[in-house]
Parts: C-alpha cells; sequence; structure tokens
C-alpha cells in the first residue's frame, strides 16, 4: 500500500511490514536479503550477463504461461517489455543485492520477480507496490522456482558468452601467427629446463604460442553445449511441483526461439535441479584456458627479460613507466596482468568445484557462488585476451642480436649439428669454437661449406 507520503511506501509479508523508497523497483523481499547481506559490496545488477539471461528466461515464462491460458495477454506484454527493458541494460541500479547470498539464489530471484512486477506496475499506470494487479509470485513467477530460473539463467549466460571468448582467443592467436611470420627467419635459442637447448626460429616459438590458443577456443563450444539441458519447469526439487501441465515444454521452445541455442529438456530433472557437473566442466574449460594464457605470458616475460642483463631476445611494448625511482624503466604490465587473472580463474574453479559438491540432497545452495565464479571469469579472461592482443602482442619487436648472440653458445652448436656430423664430432666442433677457432674453417675441413643446411 501507498503511505501519505508519495516517496514512501510500506509493503508488508509474514515477518512484518517494512518502509521503501516509492521510486525503488525492487519490494521487501529484495530489502530484507540486502539487510542480510552486506557482504562484499558486488551487487547482482553487476553481473549483465546473469541479469540478462534471468530477464529472457521470465520473457519465454510469461509467453509460455499466456499460452496455456494461465496469464492475461495484457501481463504477459507488460512482462515481457519489462523484460526487453532488462536485457537492454536498464534499471541496473535496483539490483541491490550481494553476490554473496544465502537461499540458493531465491534473494536473487526475488528482486528480479519484483523489479519486473513494479517496473510492470508503472507500465500499467499503476503505483510501485500495488500487487493486486501484477504480482511478482502470483504472476512473474507463476509455474516457477528459483531452483530452475537461476539454473536456466545461468547455462544460458554461459552459452551466450562463449562465442565471445572464443573470438578473443582466435584473434590472440592470429595476433601471435602475424608475429610469427614476421620472426620467421630469426634463429635463436631453444631452452627446455631453463636450459640451453637447441636452434630453433622465433617464428616457430610464436606459432606455437598461436597453436595453443587456437586448440583452447576449439574447445569452447563443445564445452559449453554439456550446459543445454535445462531444468526449467521443474520447480524446486524437479518434479514440476506447481508447473503448468505442457509448461516445460513449451517454456523451453520459447527459449530456443529466443536465443537460437539448442536448449533442451533435461531427460532427469530432479538430478538437473541439484547436479552441477556441466557447470564444474565449464569451469575446468576456463581454468584451462587461464593456464595456457598465464604460461604464454609468462614466457614472454622470460624473453623480454633485461633488457641488457636478462635474455633480451625480444622486446615488449612500452605502455606505462615502470618504476618512480629508476628513469627508463619499463615492466611488462600486459603479461603480469594476464597471469593474474588466471590467478583469479584458479581459484574460482576451486571454489566452483567446492560449492558443487556441497549441493546436498535435491538442491545446490550455492548456485549464486558459481554463477559470481563463472561469468566473472569468464568475462575476465575475455578482456585479458583482448587486451594481451592489442596492448602488447601486435607490437611486440624481435631483437635478432640478442637472439644471434645466444644462439652461438658452444652446446647450441653442437645440438645444431648433430644431425650432420654426428654427436663426437659435433661435440669436437662445439669445444673448437669455444677456444676460439673459425665455425666455416671447421665445418670446410668436414666438407660442410656455408651455405649447406648446418649453416
Amino acid at each position: 500500500m501507498i503511505s501519505g507520503e508519495s516517496w514512501i511506501r510500506i509493503e508488508s509479508d509474514e515477518l512484518g511490514s517494512r518502509r521503501l523508497p516509492g521510486e525503488a523497483l525492487y519490494g521487501i523481499n529484495t530489502l530484507r536479503a540486502a539487510e542480510n547481506f552486506p557482504v562484499s559490496g558486488m551487487k547482482i545488477g553487476s553481473l549483465a550477463p546473469l541479469i540478462r539471461a534471468m530477464a529472457l528466461t521470465k520473457k519465454a515464462a510469461a509467453a509460455a504461461n499466456y499460452r496455456l491460458g494461465k496469464l492475461s495477454a495484457r501481463k504477459a506484454e507488460v512482462i515481457g517489455r519489462v523484460c526487453d527493458e532488462l536485457m537492454a541494460g536498464q534499471h541496473a541500479g535496483h539490483f541491490v543485492i550481494d553476490v554473496f547470498q544465502g537461499g540458493g539464489g531465491t534473494s536473487s530471484h526475488m528482486n528480479l520477480n519484483e523489479v519486473i512486477a513494479n517496473r510492470g506496475l508503472e507500465l500499467m499506470g499503476r503505483a510501485c507496490g500495488q500487487y493486486e494487479h501484477l504480482h511478482p509470485i502470483r504472476d512473474v513467477n507463476r509455474s516457477q522456482s528459483t531452483t530452475d530460473v537461476h539454473a536456466t539463467a545461468l547455462r544460458i549466460a554461459l552459452m551466450q558468452g562463449a562465442p565471445g571468448l572464443e573470438r578473443a582467443l582466435l584473434a590472440l592467436a592470429e595476433a601471435f601467427a602475424g608475429k610469427a611470420q614476421e620472426f620467421g627467419g630469426i634463429l635463436k635459442l631453444a631452452r627446455t629446463h631453463l636450459q640451453d637447448a637447441a636452434p630453433m626460429t622465433l617464428g616457430e616459438e610464436f606459432h606455437a604460442f598461436s597453436t595453443a590458443l587456437r586448440h583452447e577456443a576449439a574447445r569452447i563450444w563443445p564445452a559449453s553445449q554439456g550446459l543445454a539441458g535445462l531444468n526449467l519447469g521443474g520447480t524446486m526439487v524437479g518434479t514440476g511441483l506447481a508447473a503448468q501441465p505442457d509448461f516445460a515444454e513449451t517454456v523451453i521452445a520459447e527459449l530456443q526461439r529466443l536465443t537460437e541455442l539448442p536448449l533442451r529438456r533435461d531427460d532427469d530433472l530432479v538430478c538437473a535441479a541439484w547436479n552441477s557437473a556441466g557447470l564444474v566442466q565449464f569451469s575446468s574449460l576456463l581454468r584451462g584456458i587461464a593456464v595456457t594464457l598465464s604460461k604464454i605470458a609468462n614466457d614472454l616475460r622470460l624473453l623480454s627479460s633485461g633488457p641488457r642483463g636478462g635474455i633480451g631476445e625480444i622486446a615488449l611494448p612500452a605502455v606505462q613507466p615502470g618504476s618512480p625511482l629508476i628513469a627508463g624503466k619499463v615492466n611488462p604490465v600486459i603479461p603480469e596482468m594476464v597471469s593474474q587473472v588466471a590467478f583469479h580463474v584458479a581459484g574460482a574453479d576451486v571454489a566452483v568445484g567446492m560449492a558443487a559438491e556441497a549441493g546436498q540432497l535435491q538442491r545446490n545452495a550455492f548456485v549464486p557462488l558459481m554463477a559470481h565464479c563463472l561469468l566473472t571469469s569468464l568475462g575476465m579472461i575475455e578482456s585479458a585476451a583482448r587486451i594481451f592482443a592489442e596492448r602488447c602482442v601486435q607490437d611486440i619487436r624481435a631483437v635478432p642480436e640478442a637472439c644471434a648472440g645466444n644462439l652461438s653458445a658452444p652446446g647450441t652448436l653442437a645440438a645444431g649439428l648433430v644431425p650432420l656430423v654426428g654427436h663426437e664430432a659435433a661435440a669436437d666442433i662445439a669445444e673448437a669454437v669455444a677456444r676460439g677457432e673459425d665455425l666455416d674453417a671447421l665445418l670446410r675441413a668436414r666438407g660442410l661449406a656455408p651455405g649447406d643446411p648446418a649453416d
């Protein structure tokens, strides 16, 4: 009901009555949850992909309920309009629940239901809180439960985000491929166990980076298909309690139409109500991508170390000064950022696994944590890969003199000559070069003139 002061409204539930700002699109359930969980300062409104996917799910549910004769055309139309606004990024400031919350996502879900109801009331010319005209539970949440809505939305959000991550990795792979072609003729020293090993080209090294990233990108879409089975319509524990007959088939068909994703009804809704295996597998995929990115970033840091007291075979672009005390010092800040993102993603993967394991009996109470970890990790990896390509890799320069200087070590010569002259002769030549003898003369003495494959 509306109080005498136009900017304050009063809502009631089984625990009592509370005063809310009259213009707030959230309601009493959201207010209580916001008071219960002032944990991190990170609000669910910051998880834009999740809010969009939840709104999409609500839009599909409203359309399904209308087709089944359980929601009026006017209410279905208004709910759909509000969901379109939410998918466009509007009203994010009204999603005020902390990402760390108890209740298995009920707080987030009710925040959504109340925002849709109150914004819908505004579109109907009513005041916020006049739920007799559009109710957050009886209308917006008809035939649904937090268990199936939250899990469905998370899976859709991840599937929708997967192509962007794939594109970012492929763009980074292409940047490395371009450098591989540019550096194709530059011989350098390969290293194993951080020790001198054998000759290779800088182009081969960079081409391997590109290949590894393409392999990671190729894993993304198949992994996302493990999220396509939805429990929407199973409601609280997968039995479909309080859902209309045919609701599951109708709403999932509508989601298929709206998303153009290969979504399907899971073949066991009771299992799907608690089983988070697909989320765990997708988290593992993200961790694997992060590990590959960090390995490459660390290699670039090593190869660019120095530039005079380290390896110094490549030069990373200078993007910001490195020290207030040492003039001219430039740090590898972009690769360092990439590695830190990888560390974060690895930790998030551990959290997802623990949350999945802790989902006792018929429902997992820790889906909000999994949503936060997975969506944050996906977004961070995509951003890190894009920045890595644009602000680092595409402007890397080779330092041919350093490559040649490091390659001239006797052990490296021996490794390169073994296939041509045998192990003992190669060792003899390397020792002679180390004493100062001319390499060309030594090769001619064995019938290998400069310009031959040994050159």
